[in-house]
């Protein structure tokens, strides 16, 4: 008898999760013709990170945040926020080869996201620590989209950018910088989770610097006069020379 590969329950939901946002993505298409893929596809990334965000916080739980908490067993909310966010990942990234629209860094991202919550999928004891990451990675990705479009649409030099992009990049920086490494150096010092935990979240932190150095050297690009200028005026009012 030829054998035939059969599909575990979690790769046909996972394969499902993928289709839904593909058909998700057609349909946009579909919907607005005139706009471009890319459009369609961020429109797609506005509703995954939306989602994901106010999802992972309310799962996670941040007023009672605690070991007995992170470990508890996952619960079916929990598998369910995994299978729809491995989904859009898969989605994401076959985009992203498709049209070559980012960096390595991005697929570096969507790579590692998969991995990850496949890794997460086999546990009994991470849904809590999966809703905590899933919602500080996506935390500040509305903010992304919505700079993307004012800017897609014309309006990069009003102030409503000017707003949303400063949000974005302080709170990416907050976020993934100062809230990432405290985040990081507990969970490398604690005996709560797994290795494979850990190394996941060592990798994650990782590329969350890269972004980092990338929106560092962006501001320092865009603002860099902006920044000079407050400084001559805070100095200059506390009656200090600057040259």
């Amino acid at each position: 008898m030829a054998w035939r590969p059969e599909l575990s329950p979690a790769s046909l939901l996972k394969l499902v999760s993928f289709l839904n946002w593909g058909a998700l993505y057609l349909w946009c298409c579909a919907k607005w013709p005139k706009q471009s893929p890319e459009w369609c596809s961020r429109l797609v990334t506005v509703l995954h990170g939306s989602v994901a965000t106010a999802v992972g916080i309310y799962q996670c739980g941040v007023r009672s945040i605690t070991p007995w908490r992170l470990t508890m067993k996952i619960t079916s909310w929990h598998y369910a926020l995994m299978v729809w966010s491995w989904g859009y990942f898969a989605f994401d990234l076959i985009w992203c080869l498709v049209y070559w629209t980012e960096n390595t860094l991005m697929l570096c991202h969507h790579t590692s996201a998969l991995y990850a919550i496949t890794i997460y999928m086999q546990k009994q004891y991470t849904g809590c620590t999966f809703a905590c990451t899933l919602a500080m990675m996506e935390v500040t990705n509305p903010f992304l989209q919505a700079r993307w479009f004012l800017r897609y649409e014309g309006y990069d030099t009003t102030m409503l950018y000017f707003l949303v992009e400063v949000t974005y990049l302080l709170s990416f920086l907050a976020v993934r910088g100062v809230l990432g490494t405290w985040v990081i150096y507990r969970i490398v010092e604690s005996d709560i989770f797994d290795m494979d935990e850990k190394i996941i979240s060592v990798i994650f932190y990782f590329v969350s610097l890269a972004f980092i150095r990338d929106i560092v050297g962006y501001i320092v690009y865009r603002y860099r006069s902006r920044i000079v200028r407050s400084i001559q005026k805070l100095f200059g009012r506390s009656g200090h020379f600057v040259k």
